[in-house]
């Protein structure tokens, strides 16, 4: 109850830290800012977003060292793998504490099977007077930041050591060569789903590379696969099918939106913008491509089972249409 109370306040006390901006005249000019005034800012709104966490743990009677080991585990549980070694660990923790400015970081030892590194504390020149923020010290924060590394370390099968300076800490990162405990099914899938979309934007880069354009990728794989939809006889056998495949992928977000014996409409959300977007400078495949080519798929299908298949964009959701009688808008 203390962690769900937490996670459900946390984003209204945060809320409360963000400034209201006042009401300006038309003709009035924002100020310009650098990106260290602006990276700045962000280590300063960083401080109190530590702080408010903090707080809320301690409303909730969670210790700072309680509420860094809980998050800790929160992050295992979502997204890592054991087995990692001491130099994935360190170089992802050091991209981790040098993204606040006056961050520094410096190896003062290695051998084959450990790292040992310095980092400074920069959240500490960030606290205000008394060297307090938000009621919190600079030494809770330091606490509940240390507890996320250990727990982290933990759950990933590191081994961590830390001796805590004046002004710095000392950690020995070790490899402990563990056994590889794989994430949840939850975490396996959506990994599976990205690499599927990966597979699928190296296939459609190699033939537009061979001179198709999107739409004609889309028609050879309906020509190729649309044989072995035989037994999707009417318009809604053929849209279960279709949003069916659509919901292999955990992101994918699908709903009817009307149906009959003659016609079916539904709607599935653009999830697949943000993957491909990202990837589009490697393999040359737009949003539009895969749109346009998953479409012309779509409609050659439904040709050869002799029905008629429309979709449109609308407020970020493709919305189709599948209906008897041959021939696609």
């Amino acid at each position: 109850m203390k962690r769900i109370i937490l996670m459900a306040t946390c984003a209204l006390v945060l809320a409360g830290l963000m400034p209201t901006a006042p009401a300006i005249a038309q003709d009035a000019e924002l100020r310009e800012y650098t990106t260290e005034q602006r990276w700045r800012r962000q280590g300063r709104l960083l401080v109190d977003l530590y702080s408010a966490v903090v707080a809320l743990g301690e409303a909730n009677d969670m210790t700072a060292e309680e509420v860094g080991s809980w998050i800790g585990e929160f992050y295992v549980e979502r997204g890592w793998m054991t087995g990692m070694d001491a130099d994935g660990f360190t170089r992802w923790l050091h991209r981790n504490v040098t993204s606040m400015t006056g961050a520094e970081a410096e190896v003062v030892g290695s051998d084959p099977d450990s790292i040992t590194v310095r980092f400074n504390r920069p959240v500490e020149s960030r606290m205000g007077a008394g060297d307090q923020n938000l009621g919190v010290s600079a030494g809770e924060i330091g606490a509940m930041l240390r507890a996320i590394d250990e727990a982290i370390a933990e759950g990933v099968g590191i081994g961590l050591e830390r001796e805590i300076a004046e002004d710095h800490d000392v950690l020995t990162i070790t490899s402990l060569y563990g056994q590889f405990d794989v994430a949840n099914n939850d975490i396996r899938w959506a990994r599976a789903g990205f690499f599927n979309w990966l597979n699928w934007l190296q296939f459609m880069s190699a033939q537009k590379a061979s001179g198709k354009t999107a739409r004609e990728i889309g028609e050879a794989d309906a020509a190729l696969h649309a044989p072995g939809w035989s037994g999707s006889r009417t318009p809604w056998q053929l849209l279960r099918g279709m949003i069916w495949n659509e919901m292999s992928n955990p992101n994918a977000e699908c709903e009817v939106l009307s149906a009959s014996a003659d016609e079916v409409r539904a709607r599935c959300r653009q999830y697949w913008i943000g993957v491909v977007e990202a990837n589009e400078e490697s393999f040359g495949v737009t949003p539009e491509d895969v749109y346009e080519s998953g479409r012309a798929f779509r409609q050659g299908v439904a040709e050869y089972l002799g029905m008629k298949w429309s979709q449109e964009i609308v407020d970020g959701w493709v919305v189709m249409t599948v209906s008897r009688g041959e021939g696609s808008d």
